[in-house]
Parts: C-alpha cells; sequence; structure tokens
C-alpha cells in the first residue's frame, strides 16, 4: 500500500512540474524554434543536371556528332601539351565521381554582384545564403570501393544517372520560408501579381569532381575520392576553379568558380521571373544545372616536374585552354522555379534530328542566347518536347555547335516567339521552328 501511495505521489509531483515550468514558447522564443516546414519538406524538390538540355538530352552514344568520342582541345606549339591517348575510353565510359558539399540560394541581389566578391566572412555568409540543402551528396557512375561507401549507401549511382539523364538527381532539401512582398498594394506598385520572394543566386558547392581517365607521363593518375584511393582519375576542381592565365595574385580576389558553382539571375532573366517562390502550399520543383555531360573535353598541362597530365575536363567554351593548369571558366549554371501543378508543356515541331542544334527556350526579354545556359532546353529531333514551362511569353531559338564543335551551341540560327497562357492549366502547346 505504502508503494502504491508512493509511486501516485511522483506522479503528481511530475505533473506538477510539468505543469509549472516555463517553456521557451511562455517566454517568447517561439520564432527560435524550428518550424515544421524546416523538419518535413513536403512542397519542394531539388532536382540537380548535368547536362545542358533540361529536357531528353543526348545519349552518351550520341555526344560528338554520334561518334561518342571525347572531345579533344587543340593541341601543338603555344597549345596544350602534346597529350597521351593511348586506349582514351568513350564519354560515356568515363567514371565519374562527384561529391557535393550543398545547395544554396540568395534572394539578396545588391550583396552578390561581382560574383560574390562582396561577401569577406562567416557573417556575411549567413545573412546572404539561404541553406535549403546543406547535407552532403555522393553522386558516382560506378562503385569506388568493394565495401560500402557513401555513393553506394545514399543510392548514389542512380542519382548520379539522373544527373545526366535530364530527370535530374533529387538532393535533400528544406523548403525556404517564402515571406510575403506585401499586400495587394505592394504587388500592385512593384507590378508583380505574385506574393512570395524572388531568388537572384543559386550555387553548387562542389568538393569533389573526380573523372576516371588521367594519365602523368603515361601512367595513371593516383589520387583520393571520398577518402578512398582512386586509380586513373583526377579531381577537376582545382582545374576549373580560375580562367586560365589568372595569377597567383588575382587568385585572392577572386571566389573560386566551382565553389560555388554560381547561377545569378540577369536583370532580362527576372522580369517575368522563374526564381519565384510564391506564398502558398503548392507544391515546385527547384531545378539547378550545370553544362557537364556535352561538354567533356581531353586537356593537357605540363606539371612543375616537367610531366604532361592529360585529363578529361570541361571544353573551353569562353575563355581559351592553352596548356595552363587552370582551365575554369567554362561552367554555367542556371536555376528555375517550376510548379508542376500550372505549368504546360511544350512540343516543338521542325527538328532535323541533327546531333549538333539545340532547341534553347528563353524568357521573352532575354537578348543573351550564347554565354548563359537556357532556361529550358532539349536537342533539335523530331517531335522534341519541353516537359516543364511556367506561363508567360517566350522565345524559341536554334542554337547549333558550328564555330568550334566542342559540344557547347555557339550560334544562332533562328528563332520564334510564342506564348504559354494562365488558364487552362497543363496543356500542351506546339511551336514550329525548323532546326537546323
Amino acid at each position: 500500500m505504502k508503494s502504491l501511495y508512493l509511486q501516485l505521489s511522483l506522479i503528481f509531483l511530475n505533473v506538477f512540474v510539468i505543469i509549472g515550468c516555463k517553456t521557451k514558447l511562455d517566454l517568447g522564443d517561439e520564432s527560435k524554434l524550428p518550424v515544421i516546414s524546416t523538419l518535413f519538406n513536403n512542397r519542394m524538390l531539388l532536382l540537380l543536371k548535368g547536362t545542358y538540355a533540361t529536357d531528353n538530352p543526348l545519349d552518351w552514344s550520341e555526344l560528338n556528332n554520334g561518334t561518342g568520342e571525347l572531345y579533344v582541345d587543340d593541341q601543338g606549339e603555344g597549345l596544350d601539351p602534346t597529350m597521351t591517348l593511348v586506349n582514351r575510353p568513350k564519354a560515356g565510359s568515363i567514371p565519374i565521381f562527384l561529391d557535393i558539399g550543398e545547395v544554396r540560394i540568395s534572394s539578396k541581389y545588391l550583396k552578390g554582384l561581382n560574383e560574390l566578391t562582396q561577401i569577406r566572412d562567416t557573417v556575411d555568409s549567413n545573412k546572404f545564403w539561404d541553406y535549403i540543402a546543406p547535407n552532403r551528396q555522393v553522386f558516382c557512375t560506378v562503385t569506388y570501393s568493394f565495401d560500402n561507401n557513401t555513393c553506394t549507401e545514399s543510392n548514389g549511382i542512380l542519382k548520379a544517372s539522373d544527373f545526366f539523364n535530364g530527370i535530374g538527381a533529387q538532393f535533400p532539401s528544406n523548403d525556404p520560408s517564402s515571406e510575403t512582398i506585401g499586400g495587394i498594394e505592394t504587388a500592385l506598385a512593384t507590378g508583380r501579381y505574385w506574393f512570395g520572394r524572388e531568388y537572384y543566386y543559386a550555387a553548387i558547392y562542389f568538393r569533389s569532381l573526380v573523372t576516371g581517365y588521367a594519365l602523368d607521363a603515361g601512367i595513371p593518375v593516383s589520387g583520393r575520392f571520398d577518402n578512398r584511393p582512386i586509380i586513373n582519375g583526377l579531381n577537376i576542381v582545382p582545374r576549373n576553379n580560375y580562367v586560365a592565365g589568372t595569377t597567383s595574385s588575382a587568385k585572392s580576389t577572386i571566389v573560386p568558380k566551382m565553389f560555388p558553382a554560381l547561377f545569378t539571375q540577369l536583370n532580362t532573366q527576372s522580369v517575368q521571373s522563374d526564381m519565384v517562390i510564391r506564398d502558398g502550399f503548392d507544391p515546385y520543383i527547384l531545378e539547378v544545372r550545370i553544362n557537364l555531360k556535352e561538354n567533356l573535353m581531353l586537356h593537357s598541362y605540363l606539371t612543375s616536374r616537367s610531366t604532361i597530365v592529360t585529363y578529361v575536363g570541361v571544353s573551353d567554351i569562353f575563355f581559351d585552354h592553352k596548356g595552363e593548369g587552370d582551365a575554369g571558366g567554362n561552367i554555367l549554371t542556371r536555376a528555375r522555379v517550376i510548379y508542376p501543378e500550372t505549368a504546360s508543356s511544350l512540343t516543338i515541331s521542325g527538328g532535323g534530328n541533327s546531333l549538333l542544334h539545340y532547341y534553347g527556350i528563353f524568357r521573352f526579354h532575354e537578348t543573351e542566347f550564347l554565354n548563359v545556359l537556357p532556361l529550358a532546353a532539349t536537342p533539335a529531333k523530331q517531335n522534341a518536347k519541353i516537359k516543364y514551362l511556367n506561363p508567360g511569353t517566350y522565345k524559341a531559338v536554334c542554337l547549333g555547335d558550328l564555330t568550334k564543335q566542342d559540344g557547347y551551341p555557339d550560334t544562332v540560327v533562328r528563332e520564334t516567339t510564342f506564348n504559354i497562357p494562365e488558364y487552362p492549366f497543363r496543356q500542351t502547346y506546339n511551336v514550329d521552328l525548323t532546326c537546323p
């Protein structure tokens, strides 16, 4: 009986203590506690793509005008040192390993100008970025160890396939808070019909990107990935952090181009913005992509030991590489927000099945077609299709990889204008544009 009495007394005391205690909610700290949207993300799907095309990119065997071969940079006097090309693989046979630290977005336009050089310390960085995807992800086209590793444990082989096939690799993420810009009066004053937040920057932070064909004086390069030994592979992030010819002193003032691979929304792209996260509960997709698959190219450089390294990097689309250790500035990034419940599809007739041509989709106010990635793109094949386009006015542009064939379109062939109406939702529209 005494034992029962003691148990009841303890229960009563615990209840009294719990009821009487003050919590953070009582003390006015509600805003500091995690909200459900930061714990469970059921609204946003973050997809990463490693392709110029958003939809139906070329198969590995179709690259380089249907040969499936890697592009080779110019070699000789004043160019890349003569390469070792013995037993070089096809583009689709190269092991590729990606270690991505995180993905971020930002709505602070002025602070991000000049490629983030205004961000000087951790305090600036924390104020500038929304850390929507801080969990490291590892993708690999093949495994790199006999035992379990980070890639196989996180389904990274399938994610690598989706990264390169146009589906997009899912990246775990948190839905950023969509703060309204104000009431209807503010919306009308700014000419905006939506409530929410516009983002001007997106960034992929590459810890490592290893391509699996690298020779030093003809001998396979040894390195590490995910703290595992890698043979015949080179981490090309250091090679792509700076433009060829950048001096050591200049590097101290430049943000490395692969940490992060940065998308900066241009003024002409924000007129009918595709980087708005609207207020509300409707699900959306944040798609972030880089031009990697279509632009794989063999490069070489002379080491401090006077040996020649041959490796698979990115074609020198914008900045010529002539044997320097640096070969950066040629990877582009673009991001867009898609609302599948209201977006429509586009079919494009007139494609001639050329493997050197693409249909690029741009917003109507965009005037730059070559030095940026299109908002959406697909090879110029018969019955070409773009899966998602938000309402608005667009340009469909036929683009050709003609002047310097390196996998990147460098020539505008022709264009046309079309419109995706607000209503009805989820329709399929057709545009006719001969290409080539």
